[in-house]
């Protein structure tokens, strides 16, 4: 697997924050993708509230006639401004991964994804800078309003030919770049977990459903049990896999924001997906339907050795990790008033999936 974009690797091109990119420093990254032109000037505004990033875009004017594969607007990721939100996604590793997915993989994945123009990282520091394709009037789901049963049904095929497209990869699996975590789920230690429960519960427990802090609480005292290794089959996953990472538009999603991608066990994906994809009585009433669904577009892109009943057991399974996800979430990113509803709409999701379910009888007694 190989870069195959010139403007990853031109020494002339450098990483920049958005107060650094210039109509110089887009011209060269777009004359380096083989789009002949010159960028005379360029309008930034922000994108999203960004909890561990920051995202912009750049609205360019051409110097002189542009041809046609030269776009109106691009898109580019940065670090974020938030001193706790940097440090998090520099040490956790979650630019890094983003990064490497567009730079090594995107290619492969058969999943939908943005056009990559630039995607570098300095490994010493941290730094990074994407930039790519602008997908506007695509409209950006949201997590807290739901989606329709169609739209779940295609993002799930979204996840079936990710899934596929590296299923058992020893080649990808062996990569440097490749983050292959040692238990169920990667970068969240039991000690952070037990540690973010603490503050969680004390933050946040008055206004929740007794039951969800009951299911938390048991989680969260199994947690290092839940998250021993797991056999294979094993697949690349984007691991926040839900609405807000979505752009939908012209018939097919696309997926964005792969900061905690890596290669695990199968069925977190849609596990966490269909938790904070509905309201409860919702996702009880079209939940088989949905994963049978997920299941037949896994079997149709080449997966021929998985019995629908090892899915369900590994579906039931990482029901539990929104909850890690969402919990971590409240003490190591960059915190907003969104943020907060939208920690606990996933930890309520993935609690009312878990009992649904029967997936507590997985835990330790």
């Amino acid at each position: 697997m190989t870069d195959k974009n010139q403007a990853n690797d031109a020494p002339e091109i450098t990483i920049v924050r958005p107060q650094e990119v210039s109509s110089e420093w887009l011209t060269k990254v777009l004359r380096a993708n083989g789009i002949e032109v010159v960028v005379d000037a360029f309008e930034m505004s922000a994108v999203g509230t960004g909890q561990l990033g920051e995202t912009r875009r750049f609205a360019l004017t051409y110097r002189g006639p542009a041809p046609a594969e030269a776009p109106k607007t691009v898109v580019g990721k940065f670090p974020s401004d938030n001193d706790v939100a940097c440090k998090t996604g520099k040490d956790m590793g979650f630019y890094r991964a983003e990064v490497m997915f567009y730079r090594e993989a995107a290619a492969r994945a058969k999943i939908r994804t943005p056009r990559v123009y630039f995607a570098r990282m300095d490994e010493q520091s941290g730094e990074f800078t994407l930039l790519f394709e602008d997908l506007a009037p695509a409209t950006q789901g949201d997590q807290m309003s739901g989606m329709a049963i169609t739209d779940a049904r295609d993002a799930l095929s979204e996840a079936a030919k990710l899934h596929a497209a590296f299923w058992n990869d020893e080649e990808v699996m062996n990569q440097p770049w490749m983050y292959v975590p040692p238990g169920a789920q990667g970068f969240y230690t039991t000690e952070l977990v037990e540690s973010s429960w603490q503050h969680f519960e004390k933050t946040y427990a008055h206004r929740m459903d007794p039951e969800v802090i009951k299911v938390c609480d048991k989680f969260v005292r199994h947690h290092a049990a839940w998250n021993a290794p797991r056999a294979a089959p094993k697949c690349y996953s984007h691991n926040d896999f839900r609405a807000d990472n979505m752009l939908f538009g012209d018939g097919r999603v696309a997926v964005v924001d792969w900061q905690t991608s890596n290669f695990l066990g199968t069925g977190m994906d849609i596990a966490y997906f269909l938790g904070g994809a509905f309201k409860r009585e919702t996702r009880q009433a079209h939940e088989q339907q949905l994963l049978r669904h997920y299941y037949d577009e896994l079997v149709h892109n080449g997966v021929n050795d998985y019995p629908f009943e090892q899915m369900m057991d590994d579906y039931r399974h990482y029901s539990f990790a929104v909850l890690v996800v969402a919990i971590a979430a409240t003490v190591i990113v960059k915190q907003t008033e969104r943020g907060d509803r939208l920690f606990m709409h996933m930890v309520n999701g993935g609690a009312y999936q878990a009992l649904d379910n029967d997936a507590l009888d997985l835990l330790p007694t």
